[in-house]
């Protein structure tokens, strides 16, 4: 009766058209006559209710979703699907969307063709789904699904919109935020905040129907997995680290964001509805994927935080400047330096084990950090493979002079690692880095005297 009602008040119910109005059509498949073709349209009809009764797609419009033919280009010949909308499938743009529903022949004449519809094919969050060329019903109505209008967001609308950052939040009448989450494979910081009765995209203009009110937040985002050189490893153990996942919670509802929605470092707009009234706040969470799983949850707009996170993942990963600094080592025969080029600091960070597959390793304790010391080597360099033996003489010391423990290193084909990872109380302020004297057996070169020839570097850590 759902399908029948939609379907009722978006045809109406006269028997003819009025002057000037469309007036049925004979809809044909392959040459034949499609038989039941209004039965078709509203079996689809009710089938795409139960999508929009559960959330797998919001209304974006102001009319109710109806289902269409397309038209092939040959004369009243229509595709072998119906398209349903027009809808937004959340996660996607703020433009319309369209749910393709299959149909399946049943019986075939020389003259009429006779389908049943199957299960609407729902778009997975985030992917649009959109039919070339015209639309038509069999009431004669066309649609060109193509063309920009605006748009009623209905409930469970989620729009994830590109931001070049150009204007100000006062410019998009956006008032301030300052929310931040962050684990080591995604970071993310609410920068603005809005509750408008309208948003201008450039797909049309945007409002909240009846029952819905529009929220709009502007977001910094970064996917560390992909611009931290840490991470860019293909011979994991076991499974690659996987990718963080970043959600929008409203009364009733969480909504994931696709990644394939947000840059590698950038900004972008969420625009989406929540129930009027409304019961409940609204909240962003971040949820760190994997064995050692973590779920970090902050309340919009306020930033309040809902959950307990390790210290080290409320304070930032790293600098925004870092000034290089040079121990000089002896290397054998010949001087070499020891440049700190980098340092992060977090709960979980990339190690190499043994010769070849790389893990992560994770915080023991909720009040420690690890914290990685990114070195390079620098001068007349040895023909030496020893990263595996050299990380073992490279020690981090506390400001009590006790020295951190390393949980690992990452190393490649030089005399030293390029990373060495060790575990530090999570508020450490600064640590000093080194090279200690050692005598080591290394390939090609054999046995090695390694000393340092000037003082330690010391590493602010207020950032």
């Amino acid at each position: 009766m759902l399908g029948l009602a939609v379907l009722l008040a978006v045809t109406g119910c006269a028997t003819s058209a009025p002057a000037g109005q469309p007036s049925a059509v004979q809809l044909t498949v392959d040459g034949k006559k499609l038989s039941d073709a209004s039965d078709l349209q509203a079996n689809a009809e009710a089938q795409v209710a139960y999508t929009l009764e559960y959330g797998y797609v919001a209304r974006a419009g102001a009319a109710a979703v109806s289902c269409w033919f397309a038209k092939t280009g040959v004369e009243s010949e229509v595709d072998k699907r119906l398209w349903c909308g027009p809808v937004q499938v959340p996660g996607t743009g703020a433009g319309t969307d369209w749910v393709p529903v299959p149909l399946k022949e049943v019986t075939k004449t020389d003259d009429e063709i006779r389908y049943e519809v199957q299960s609407p094919q729902v778009p997975e969050k985030g992917n649009r789904s959109t039919p070339s060329g015209m639309l038509v019903r069999t009431d004669g109505k066309e649609y060109d699904p193509s063309k920009q209008q605006d748009t009623t967001a209905g409930r469970d609308f989620l729009a994830v919109l590109p931001d070049d950052g150009k204007r100000s939040n006062l410019d998009l009448g956006l008032g301030d935020a300052d929310i931040k989450l962050r684990d080591d494979l995604l970071g993310t910081a609410v920068t603005g905040w809005a509750n408008p009765d309208i948003w201008f995209t450039s797909e049309g203009t945007l409002r909240a129907e009846s029952g819905s009110r529009l929220r709009v937040i502007r977001m910094k985002v970064e996917k560390l997995n992909e611009t931290d050189s840490g991470f860019h490893r293909t011979n994991w153990q076991g499974f690659a680290p996987q990718p963080s996942e970043l959600a929008l919670e409203v009364p009733g509802k969480r909504q994931v964001l696709p990644a394939d929605r947000l840059p590698a470092n950038g900004s972008v707009f969420v625009v989406y509805t929540v129930p009027d009234p409304q019961e409940g706040a609204e909240h962003l969470a971040l949820g760190t994927l994997g064995a050692k799983s973590l779920e970090q949850r902050a309340e919009v707009p306020s930033g309040k935080r809902t959950d307990s996170p390790p210290h080290v993942l409320q304070r930032a990963a790293s600098p925004a400047q870092f000034k290089e600094q040079t121990q000089k080592i002896r290397f054998g025969d010949r001087e070499l330096g020891m440049k700190v080029t980098g340092v992060r600091i977090g709960r979980q960070r990339p190690v190499k084990l043994g010769e070849s597959q790389y893990d992560v390793a994770t915080i023991s304790a909720p009040d420690k950090a690890l914290l990685e010391v990114r070195v390079e080597a620098a001068g007349n360099l040895p023909d030496t493979a020893g990263g595996l033996l050299t990380k073992d003489l490279i020690t981090v010391t506390l400001p009590d002079g006790s020295a951190a423990k390393q949980v690992g290193a990452r190393y490649d084909g030089g005399p030293l690692p390029f990373a060495v990872v060790v575990e530090v109380p999570a508020d450490t302020r600064s640590v000093s880095v080194g090279m200690v004297e050692g005598s080591l057996d290394l390939p090609r070169l054999g046995r090695t005297a390694i000393s340092p020839v000037d003082s330690r570097v010391t590493l602010a850590l207020e950032f």
